[in-house]
């Protein structure tokens, strides 16, 4: 059943996608939590938003439930240059209030699925496709990347269409967004192309948690348990590491405390880029 916001957080999503100050000069590489997947990234001048989820508490039909309040609301999101859906069939990665945000974002790239479901205001993309997002602040080239929203081996049909992304261009630290990936196989098997084609991964920002519900596959994982985001880490070998979709949701079997404690035994705890507290802008910049 789909439920609209009210006008008034409607009118804050209109003035959050508008005008802003241009950024400075060196461009910053950020990354700023606001709940499960949701995440902005400012990188190379642009402000890209990661599936969208902004509703307060809710118990959904599907049988999904949003524990959390988001970090913020949509009225305080900034200027947005484009929002990366890995799919829109799961409330948590596009809820009610994300629904309306997308009617309004200048870009929004997802699935093909996606674009059929949702409209032609989003582009649809097959993995390994690219475009190009650019404004009079930068550019960045977005791939669409192969993602599996389940065990390795397993077809989900429509259901679990899913995509991940990866950044890069001139001047662009390439980054790696698994959207709802379960596998390790499926994103070694991105970073080796990555690396052959565009170069080193600067920064992965890997949807883990275990997500993870009764009706599904017999309660099997949906994205990366701690363990795999552990093992997709040390074979990626980014210099950062940001895990997102572990909170906010009743679907997590997982947490960053299980994540942090699977990264050490993997020898990679030095990567990670601990997003907490929510809402927190943390700096992406530096060497290892």
């Amino acid at each position: 059943m789909k439920r609209s916001i009210p006008l008034a957080a409607a009118t804050a999503v209109v003035a959050a996608l508008g005008a802003q100050p241009a950024s400075a000069a060196t461009p910053a590489f950020t990354v700023t939590h606001v709940g499960g997947p949701t995440t902005i990234l400012e990188i190379a001048g642009l402000r890209i938003l990661l599936d969208p989820t902004f509703d307060e508490p809710t118990a959904y039909p599907s049988g999904l439930e949003k524990t959390r309040s988001p970090a913020f609301g949509v009225e305080r999101l900034g200027r947005i240059d484009a929002v990366l859906l890995s799919h829109d069939q799961h409330d948590d990665n596009l809820d009610n209030s994300g629904r309306e945000l997308l009617k309004r974002a200048p870009v929004v790239l997802s699935t093909p699925g996606a674009r059929s479901r949702l409209g032609d205001h989003v582009t649809g993309m097959k993995s390994w496709q690219s475009r190009w997002v650019k404004t009079g602040r930068g550019s960045v080239k977005v791939t669409a990347v192969p993602a599996l929203h389940g065990p390795d081996g397993v077809d989900r049909g429509e259901d679990g269409e899913v995509t991940g992304f990866v950044l890069s261009g001139r001047g662009v630290p390439t980054t790696y967004i698994s959207g709802d990936n379960a596998s390790v196989k499926v994103a070694g098997e991105v970073g080796d192309r990555v690396r052959k084609t565009i170069g080193r991964i600067d920064t992965a920002i890997l949807f883990a948690g275990a997500a993870r519900t009764p009706a599904i596959l017999g309660n099997a994982p949906l994205t990366l348990t701690s363990a795999g985001a552990a093992l997709v880490a040390k074979r990626l070998d980014p210099r950062r590491v940001v895990p997102v979709h572990t909170d906010s949701w009743n679907i997590y079997s997982e947490d960053m405390t299980s994540l942090v404690k699977a990264f050490k035994k993997q020898g990679v705890a030095g990567k990670i880029v601990d997003p907490r507290p929510a809402g927190t802008t943390k700096n992406l910049k530096g060497n290892r």
